[in-house]
């Protein structure tokens, strides 16, 4: 089938890596020139544009606006645009190409593999949360295939000063289930319902952004009047998985999931729409994987990275009076065997555990004083012990494979200021942003930023967020936040299966409605948690640190909104 002259193009989104830049632009570059030769008969130009991930380019949203006015990309001859990570791989350009000319460029749509939450969960501030089984979000290191139209609407509703546009919350968290409900709610079909108009097509598709409310009937209706995203069977979890791992067999149109799971069935199947008998056969066959998630893994470059083990590892363990009985014989029985360098900070010392006091009294939410005082006992013990590289900050509560963070920090320079997490953002798209490691999931230092911070962050209060506080901090300094994919801020059940497949989890946490001892084992430890990670690591990343005033502490007076510990923080 003969495609019209347009414009293809791929986005590769290069993250922070133990490779060099160059050997990672090296790379994704080779990747491309492999492919095969694009036949004259399709009428396209390719064009590559790799960028190097910024501050607030990993969420996508906050990407658009630099592609739509720096680079110019998103112009009226860009008929289809490809979101690729750094672990995207494109096996065929001429299938992918093929899979295209069945497909309406002109539509305001994209397609990706699926992902589906079982249960409403926190790192998706509980969207949907009476049923969130049926909203699809794509799982980007897949790689997203948007039509140019859609981009550019969404690039216009993103852009700087863009008044038209809901965001349903400050922090950014997961960037596909976000961008997924940003399309949901802000943007219509470019066919509205006959009844309708297009500007109250608009305005109903932003006026009900909670789908939880909608009645029966009603259903059908207003999902016809959503984008959702179309579940592509060509584009998979990973090169090893068969298309049949999608939940529909080539492309499930809005609404269309099947009845999997709990709760699913208040929501109708969309009609699909009528299609040549040849066309539909072609579509019911298995369709190779054209683009697929290939693991996160450590490569090239091998003379930068150390053998390390839990023993180059202080874990500063927070606790309190109240968890001490519950909590701490959890960590005990788990992952403490491989943890020899731990200590437990508390606000009441015990001799029988021990805990080590921190001088400070327990409060409610924040714990950003607690915190700055567990660095700094924690840095004053460092320095009677012997090959200390790393510190991890981990709450009561948190469950870890050492094994496999040991095996994720051998490609960290340890004498660099390393800041490692699980990256959140917060106002992203704003002059106060900043990203910062979620504090359940374990917050990785190396000894040399540890001192860094001790010598020049500080609390606004005593019950201010630390995790946040921590990111501002480092922001300010110039220390970027390197996120690593196999911690996690919450529990196995808030993240989609294909997700937890693609690289072993290194950290869990919260024990609320789990079996502590149960998630351990069958995640993180036994034979499992010996075995090697599949990691990207990372080097630091330059940045302008701010100027520093006073006695060397940083002066945090225009810190982002509700940072001051005046409002409460949510514990993401």
């Amino acid at each position: 089938m003969k495609l019209k002259p347009g414009l293809l193009l791929l986005l590769f989104l290069l993250e922070h890596s133990c490779q060099s830049l160059s050997d990672n632009l090296r790379q994704q570059r080779q990747q491309i020139s492999e492919l095969e030769a694009i036949p004259a008969d399709y009428g396209y130009v390719i064009k590559v544009h790799i960028m190097h991930e910024l501050f607030n380019y990993w969420t996508l949203l906050d990407a658009l606006p630099h592609l739509r006015s720096r680079t110019r990309l998103l112009n009226a001859n860009s008929d289809w645009i490809i979101w690729c990570q750094h672990n995207t791989h494109v096996s065929s350009l001429r299938a992918l190409l093929e899979q295209l000319s069945h497909r309406d460029a002109h539509e305001l749509a994209y397609y990706g593999h699926a992902l589906y939450d079982a249960e409403a969960t926190v790192v998706h501030h509980f969207a949907h949360y009476k049923n969130p089984t049926w909203f699809p979000y794509p799982m980007l290191s897949a790689g997203v295939i948007f039509t140019g139209a859609l981009l550019r609407s969404l690039a216009e509703l993103v852009a700087v000063n863009a008044l038209n546009a809901t965001r349903n919350s400050e922090f950014a968290i997961d960037a596909a289930h976000e961008l997924a409900r940003f399309i949901f709610d802000n943007l219509a079909p470019s066919v509205p319902n006959d009844d309708d108009d297009d500007d109250d097509g608009r305005r109903n598709s932003k006026g009900n952004n909670n789908s939880d409310s909608i009645h029966k009937d009603d259903d059908k209706v207003l999902l016809q009047r959503k984008i959702i995203l179309k579940s592509a069977a060509f584009i998979c979890p990973s090169a090893s998985l068969s298309p049949t791992w999608s939940h529909a067999s080539s492309e499930t149109p809005p609404g269309a999931r099947k009845a999997t799971a709990k709760g699913a069935s208040n929501v109708p199947e969309t009609e699909t729409e009528t299609k040549p008998e040849s066309e539909s056969e072609s579509e019911s066959k298995p369709v190779s994987c054209v683009l697929h998630a290939k693991p996160e893994t450590a490569t090239g470059n091998t003379e930068h990275c150390v053998h390390t083990t839990g023993t180059h590892i202080y874990f500063a363990i927070k606790t309190c009076a109240k968890f001490h009985k519950e909590r701490i014989p959890i960590i005990e029985r788990t992952w403490a065997v491989d943890a020899k360098q731990r200590k437990y900070y508390s606000d009441v010392a015990d001799a029988d555990i021990p805990t080590i006091s921190t001088g400070l009294p327990n409060v409610p939410t924040g714990h950003c004083a607690k915190t700055l005082a567990i660095l700094q006992l924690s840095l004053k013990d460092i320095r009677q012990l012997t090959d200390i590289r790393w510190l991890m900050l981990v709450d009561d509560d948190t469950l870890l494979s050492v094994p496999r963070l040991s095996a994720l920090l051998s490609c960290y320079n340890h004498t660099e200021h390393i800041y490692l997490g699980e990256r959140y953002g917060y106002r992203l798209y704003a002059p106060d942003g900043f990203n910062y490691h979620t504090g359940g999931a374990g917050i990785v230092l190396s000894v040399p930023l540890v001192r860094l911070i001790v010598e020049h962050c500080s609390c606004p209060a005593a019950s201010a967020p630390d995790d946040m506080i921590l990111g501002y901090c480092l922001q300010a300094l110039g220390v970027p936040a390197l996120h690593a994919s196999g911690l996690h801020q919450a529990r196995p059940q808030d993240y989609a299966p294909e997700l937890l497949q693609l690289n072993a989890p290194v950290s869990f946490h919260k024990y609320w409605q789990t079996r502590p001892e149960h998630t351990y084992k069958r995640w993180l430890g036994g034979a499992l948690g010996n075995a090697s990670v599949r990691h990207v690591a990372g080097k630091d990343q330059q940045a302008t640190p701010m100027q520093l005033t006073g006695h060397g502490l940083l002066q945090l007076a225009n810190m982002a909104t509700g940072l001051d510990g005046t409002t409460k923080h949510l514990d993401l």
